[in-house]
């Protein structure tokens, strides 16, 4: 791959704090454009942009039609937390779902 296209591959991880090299470990979709929530993903391990388990997935809250609307991850500090599918990311292969958030984001109390 050319200098310019690794760079250019590299760009969008980055803005967003995940390194192009955790980024490829992984090959999540977005959890809200899933037709249908898989069975196996209860229990998904969840992890932070670097790969790191931050918990795991209890409960993906659906519309009417099944199309993932919330998710609620118990994190391993004990607490719960409900994010919307939007911002998690599922990789069906691995069944692990990816967040944005480190560990300690997601225990911030909610406002």
């Amino acid at each position: 791959m050319p200098m310019r296209m690794k760079i250019l591959f590299a760009l969008p991880f980055l803005a967003i704090g995940i390194s192009p090299l955790a980024a490829e470990q992984f090959a999540p979709m977005a959890l809200n454009s899933i037709a249908a929530v898989p069975a196996k993903i209860a229990g998904a391990r969840v992890v932070d942009p670097k790969g790191v388990a931050v918990g795991s997935l209890v409960k993906v809250q659906t519309d009417a039609r099944g199309k993932p609307l919330k998710a609620d991850i118990a994190l391993t500090g004990g607490r719960t937390v409900t994010l919307d599918a939007s911002a998690l990311g599922y990789d069906q292969t691995a069944n692990v779902v990816v967040t944005a958030m480190d560990q300690a984001q997601l225990a911030r109390p909610a406002r």
